[in-house]
């Protein structure tokens, strides 16, 4: 899970702001060592256990928001070896000439890297990228009311129909924010599956709802890289947090109950 790409990171960037050149290498690490990346859309199956394009594990290659820097710099570094990629689309910012507007998150933006616009996810969309919903406005989703929550997922879903002529099937929760609410607002509002920013590798057992991607920061060296492609987690201890995390979120309900709480962090 990547965000935007940059030439340099900067300190007053959110750490999931990659620079390029560590992107690269990456990419090329993946090709040189023989890992299958998939398409998204394979994902579901693959987990099901009824995929005929061969079996787990496998890698897929996730951004989020829409920054143009994904099709100036991410674009040729993965049509290089074929990768396919997903973007989790921020529909509200497109075509916008900057993330000024954009919510809390845009202080943290790559000063430059605008939103994408719709011609430009077109071409994208032409060379291999699936395009799937981040929401309409960017908003975190838990504890949202009913009709802000159906809007936010509606709307997304709805601009990217209208643009790029396909209905996305895809949603991930922006700031990886969501409760059971949010969970049960999927499939009426056309979902089958749902993105979150959990630790570890999705398996057959994981929720389809509420499936985990490893979110890359600037910070993550190749050797990280590598552990966080063969186990799912940086370290041996954030594997125990995110066994701990997810034991005691395995129920939406106490996930909610624990969060209103402020015991424990999304």
């Amino acid at each position: 899970m990547y965000h935007a790409l940059v030439g340099r990171h900067e300190p007053y960037m959110a750490d999931v702001h990659v620079e390029a050149a560590r992107f690269a290498e990456q990419m090329a690490w993946l090709a040189a060592s023989g890992h299958r990346v998939v398409a998204l859309a394979e994902v579901p199956a693959m987990l099901a256990g009824t995929s005929a394009s061969g079996a787990l594990p496998a890698v897929a290659i996730t951004f989020d928001d829409g920054y143009y820097s994904l099709y100036d710099q991410a674009r040729p570094i993965l049509q290089r070896y074929g990768f396919p990629a997903t973007l989790f689309l921020t529909t509200d910012a497109v075509g916008e000439p900057s993330y000024a507007s954009q919510g809390e998150f845009a202080q943290s933006a790559p000063a430059g890297d605008r939103p994408l616009n719709w011609p430009e996810l077109r071409e994208m969309q032409a060379a291999s990228w699936a395009i799937e919903a981040h929401g309409a406005s960017h908003r975190a989703l838990a504890g949202l009311p009913p009709a802000a929550l159906a809007k936010e997922l509606r709307s997304s879903r709805a601009a990217i129909a209208q643009h790029l002529g396909y209905e996305p099937r895809y949603v991930a929760f922006p700031y990886g924010s969501y409760d059971r609410h949010t969970l049960r607002a999927l499939a009426p509002t056309g979902y089958e599956a749902g993105y979150s920013v959990h630790g570890g590798p999705a398996t057959p057992a994981s929720d389809p709802r509420r499936l985990p991607r490893l979110e890359l920061t600037a910070a993550c060296q190749l050797e990280e890289f590598r552990r966080l492609v063969a186990t799912g987690y940086p370290s041996g201890g954030a594997r125990v947090r995110a066994e701990l995390r997810n034991w005691a979120y395995r129920a939406p309900l106490v996930k909610d109950v624990l969060l209103g709480l402020g015991r424990w962090r999304p």
